[in-house]
């Protein structure tokens, strides 16, 4: 399962506002339940926020992968965010994040949102890619270089 095949237009901001760490992940469960269409009533904030206190998603070179669990959803689904800024996300290279992937899976579903996390994990080792999506001019740029 490919990161692009996640995710829709509506599910990119190119330009997040958030200043912090909570804000951000905020942002982008906003963004992800406008996008698909979903309303958790605050259930996916707080499970992506209480997976988040565990330990820090931000895994360096500039990327942070939140992600969380719930019983509201039926299928994995993905919203992503670009910061100009850069936010401090506790990366363990300890620099800021400017790329942020955000996962939500149902509470069952196992195999695939660890299959899509070692993924997007891969796709975004490539310093190339990371560069092509902080550099995109629009969501649908952003859909075409996580396709190539």
């Amino acid at each position: 399962m490919n990161l692009s095949d996640l995710l829709n237009e509506d599910a990119i901001s190119l330009s997040l506002k958030a200043r912090d760490k909570e804000s951000s992940i905020k942002e982008l469960v906003q963004l992800l339940e406008s996008a698909h269409h979903v309303d958790t009533k605050g259930e996916i904030l707080s499970k992506v926020l209480q997976r988040e206190s565990m330990m820090s998603t931000g895994i360096g070179n500039g990327v942070a992968i939140p992600h969380g669990k719930t019983r509201l959803l039926d299928q994995l689904v993905a919203a992503c965010g670009v910061s100009r800024a850069g936010i401090d996300f506790d990366s363990m290279d300890g620099e800021p994040a400017t790329l942020f992937i955000l996962l939500v899976s149902p509470e069952n579903l196992r195999g695939p949102h660890v299959k899509a996390l070692a993924n997007v994990s891969r796709l975004l080792k490539e310093e190339s890619v990371r560069d092509a999506l902080r550099a995109s001019e629009s969501p649908a740029g952003f859909l075409a270089t996580l396709r190539e």
